[in-house]
């Protein structure tokens, strides 16, 4: 017994020696590994409280929608790398704006918004611009012709505003030294081939809140987009009007989330998208029956914020494609699991130490 015992204890000599730092290399890499393919992969998107669109990353051209329940908000990126938000959602809103664009800044290696964008004083649009601006560097913000009590004197031809909110965001962007710039028709950008042009508005006063509007067509290599902000179908006439056939584009921001104030039939037929977005919450009212009508008369696929949630749109071989937000999802679990089992049976195998072995021999 005392043979054997002894034995046994000389056997697990040859263990000992090197036995540990075999397996602190072992753990090392197989650790490498897994923060490689993790970071590489962009796995810490899955530990957000964001659901990030990834697919386009450093794509010279993305819009990014992002799901703010019954409001608006979209995330632009242009050729030259200058960034455009246009509208913010509601104040409750504001926070998931936020976290979405300095998820965006990250993954693109930016810092801030060259151009915030309200395309009218609606607090579904501009509520979550008081969380921007007070989180994001905005160095260029874009308003409507609607003025707060204490700008009236500066601009007596302009509305003075009825809402604490756009009052509270406006002050908010004076405070933080932003160039301020009134959007109007003829406005227009150029962001290295990239082109903002600003079709609406064209008065300085009207009697609804949405028809300040800011209409703008986004033209990039042969693709249009056209976002109408809430116009109404009056301004839709205006534009018909004005512009004809020039409105034709391939993606449509529709007006009012669906609404039926806006959308009409020959809108449609002049604009003639492949695409149209919808900005609505889950199991409301919006798209109305008949702004659904026309659009499915005419072909239009929906693309909806209460069915894709987040989701982004670029050109890619002279075609829009769009991809939705990723979730969590089987393949982490699974990376995660072979490498615990991994270190596990690292740490629970024996390597034996040969060399002094054959010594002993």
């Amino acid at each position: 017994m005392n043979a054997k015992l002894a034995q046994k204890k000389n056997e697990d000599k040859f263990y000992k020696k090197g036995d540990f730092w075999i397996r602190v290399s072992l753990s090392i890499l197989f650790l490498s590994i897994f923060f490689i393919v993790f970071f590489w992969c962009n796995g810490q998107l899955y530990f957000t409280k964001v659901n990030y669109v990834d697919d386009y990353r450093n794509f010279p051209f993305q819009v990014h929608i992002i799901d703010v329940e019954q409001g608006d908000s979209f995330l632009i990126k242009f050729p030259n790398n200058q960034v455009m938000l246009i509208d913010c959602g509601t104040q409750d809103e504001g926070e998931n704006v936020v976290r979405y664009v300095k998820a965006f800044f990250k993954n693109e290696g930016l810092n801030k918004i060259d151009y915030l964008l309200l395309t009218h004083q609606d607090a579904d649009h501009v509520g979550g611009a008081t969380k921007v601006l007070s989180q994001i560097n905005v160095e260029n913000l874009i308003r409507p012709k609607v003025v707060t009590e204490s700008e009236s004197d500066l601009y007596p031809y302009y509305q003075v505003s009825q809402s604490q909110t756009y009052d509270t965001v406006i002050n908010l962007a004076y405070q933080n030294e932003c160039n301020i710039i009134f959007g109007e028709k003829g406005l227009e950008y150029d962001f290295d081939g990239a082109v903002v042009e600003f079709l609406s508005p064209s008065q300085n006063y009207y009697s609804a809140s949405n028809d300040y509007s800011a209409v703008v067509m986004i033209t990039c290599q042969t693709k249009k987009f056209l976002f109408m902000g809430d116009a109404t179908k009056q301004i839709e006439q205006t534009l018909i009007a004005e512009y004809g056939d020039y409105l034709k584009a391939d993606v449509l921001k529709v007006a009012h989330h669906g609404s039926s104030t806006s959308s009409s039939l020959e809108f449609l037929q002049i604009v003639q998208p492949e695409y149209a977005i919808i900005s609505a919450r889950e199991q409301s009212d919006f798209p109305s029956a008949q702004v659904s009508n026309n659009l499915n008369s005419l072909n239009i696929d929906i693309l909806s914020t209460a069915n894709l949630n987040n989701f982004a749109i670029t050109i890619y071989n002279n075609q829009i494609v769009y991809a939705k937000a990723i979730f969590p999802s089987s393949e982490l679990a699974l990376l995660i699991s072979i490498i615990i089992i991994a270190l596990i049976l690292t740490w629970g195998i024996k390597f034996k130490d040969n060399t002094n072995k054959k010594k002993q021999k």
